[in-house]
């Protein structure tokens, strides 16, 4: 017989915090899932000191990204603070799940690991992890900055394709790997006096558990050091990146797995319990993913200045130009994402030529061409794609000759200015749908699109997805997925590890009946936080098919030309 008393978890409360570029927020649940506080503090406007735009300092002589962690670490002390002082009962909190963005990493001093592990509750955060705490302050780097190490990696490692094989994408310029490789050799003495390197995500949860947090497997499958069949640091791909790389690392965990308890610093200052469990934490795309519950037929569509696909796998896909990550929460399973540098800088640009960059006369001239914009094509590479390694504009109509010498020529502009807006969204929609396609994704009657960023408002380009997806589309409705997937993740945690982890014959005669729930088993009473806001037109597919193939067509004749001409 079980000798567990009876609990009774129905007061429990559970935390999500998201640390983004340029907020850092959190949302209360209590045990039904319901939101019950909430609270942002935004950078350049709640921590003015910091004197960041956008949350950040960029440094146009270096291209560069500079971030002051300590902003961050300030940050935190007033989001609890501001939950505090709504009212919300931290002592509640049963657990607390974390997600951050995934650009930079932070170097630990000695000094600042003993001061996170001897943290004294009479002091505020920031008053104990100073500057001193780090070695240098966090950057990343922008456009091109980091070719020169990414092709030392990749050299060391013998190609592209080999890191590839390894770590689930090529050595990228936005990987950690490659940022970690430049701060060594632009500030050696710094990288030297360096005791440990967090990610964004496991820095959030360090401060937490009062230690150095580990880096849980899906945030670490994007730093191009992980051996992502394996799980474990590459020891290659680290004596590729940086020297005594692996002595700065904390072992990678499942996604799945606690940092442990909170730091007494928490319970003594802010009154948490002191058996609140710290969910391990992940990076911002993989905390989107873990706030939805997702078969494997949706295919997301992030639309913003850099478009991107994510995809969920079953089994490892074979992404050349893209990256593959361990799915957060379905421990075999692999997430593809392909980013697009022609997104919605292209769609600015052509919108203030067309219509004054008048949103709503552009979505207008959307809806007043068809389906297929009469056969007329048009591909805008304003800048080199990371898939197809071309740049420049081509414009076709139903008249222009694929065999013509003249092809590469063809039109100029189109003769009415809604025929360029429709040519250009449908253009960049035909293409990811043809990306997807190559990568593997299955498109299919039960296909779903989901669709977020800061296009998803329009009625008219939703429209168009779904026409060119020949598949219903739907947004997310409801607080910010990013901060809500870490809330869930942290209630999920207190399910796995608590509620149903009594060892005794009888709960273990039980679970054998009853086996314990999945995450996604789990979440299933999770309200639904996707809402259905258009279906595809009849006859779609018999027009974007043909035109999807066409338009494929007319990029790798641009591509062939490129590369013609650098030949030549």
């Amino acid at each position: 017989m079980c000798q567990r008393r009876a609990t009774n978890y129905s007061g429990n409360s559970y935390l999500g915090i998201h640390l983004g570029i340029e907020r850092l927020e959190a949302v209360l649940l209590n045990a039904e899932l319901q939101v019950t506080y909430t609270a942002v503090i935004r950078y350049d406007v709640d921590l003015p000191e910091y004197g960041t735009i956008f949350g950040v300092h960029f440094n146009a002589l270096s291209n560069k990204f500079q971030i002051n962690p300590v902003m961050y670490i300030k940050a935190l002390d007033m989001l609890l603070n501001c939950l505090a002082s709504q009212g919300a009962d931290l002592h509640s909190v049963a657990a607390i799940g974390g997600a951050a963005h995934q650009y930079g990493a932070i170097y630990w001093s000695l000094a600042g690991f003993r001061s996170l592990c001897g943290l004294n509750p009479l002091m505020r955060l920031h008053e104990q992890l100073t500057e001193k705490s780090f070695s240098l302050r966090s950057f990343f780097y922008m456009n091109d900055s980091l070719n020169v190490q990414s092709y030392d990696m990749d050299e060391q490692l013998g190609g592209a394709e080999q890191i590839s094989m390894i770590t689930g994408s090529k050595s990228f310029v936005h990987t950690t790997a490659s940022e970690i490789r430049k701060v060594f050799q632009d500030y050696p003495f710094e990288y030297g006096n360096t005791m440990r390197i967090s990610l964004m995500s496991s820095f959030l949860a360090s401060l937490f558990v009062g230690s150095i947090a580990s880096i849980e497997y899906s945030d670490a499958s994007r730093m191009n050091l992980l051996n992502i069949a394996e799980k474990q640091w590459s020891p290659e791909c680290l004596n590729a990146c940086a020297p005594c790389l692996s002595l700065r690392l904390m072992k990678a965990i499942a996604t799945n797995r606690l940092q442990g308890r909170i730091a007494d610093y928490f319970v003594n200052r802010w009154n948490f319990r002191s058996d609140c469990i710290i969910a391990t934490a992940t990076g911002s795309s993989a905390s989107f993913l873990a706030s939805l519950n997702l078969d494997s037929c949706f295919l997301f569509i992030s639309l913003s200045d850099r478009d991107e696909l994510v995809m969920r796998f079953t089994q490892r896909p074979n992404l050349t130009e893209g990256c593959i990550i361990c799915h957060p929460t379905l421990p075999n399973e692999y997430v593809g994402l392909i980013r697009f540098r022609n997104g919605g800088k292209v769609r600015a640009r052509i919108c203030k030529e067309v219509a004054n960059g008048d949103w709503l006369e552009f979505n207008e001239m959307l809806n007043a061409t068809p389906m297929g914009n009469d056969n007329h094509i048009a591909v805008h590479f304003d800048e080199q794609d990371y898939i197809l390694k071309t740049h420049g504009t081509l414009r076709w109509t139903k008249y222009n000759d694929e065999l013509s010498k003249e092809v590469l020529q063809a039109t100029q502009q189109f003769p009415d200015p809604k025929l360029e807006a429709r040519a250009l969204i449908e253009g960049q929609l035909m293409y990811y749908r043809a990306i997807a396609a190559k990568s593997g994704f299955i498109l299919g009657p039960d296909t779903k699109v989901l669709v977020s960023g800061n296009y998803c408002s329009s009625q008219s380009i939703l429209q168009i997805v779904a026409d060119i997806f020949n598949a219903p589309v739907y947004i997310i409705k409801g607080p910010a997925a990013y901060v809500m997937g870490a809330a869930y993740r942290a209630r999920y945690a207190f399910y796995e590890y608590r509620e149903d982890n009594c060892n005794c014959r009888k709960c273990r005669n039980c679970r054998g009946r009853d086996t314990r729930l999945s995450y996604s088993e789990f979440i299933q009473q999770i309200p639904d936080n996707l809402s259905l806001v258009t279906e595809p037109t009849a006859g779609c597919a018999a027009i974007y098919e043909p035109l999807t193939a066409r338009f494929m067509r007319m990029c790798s004749l641009l591509e062939t030309e490129k590369t013609a001409k650098k030949k030549g």
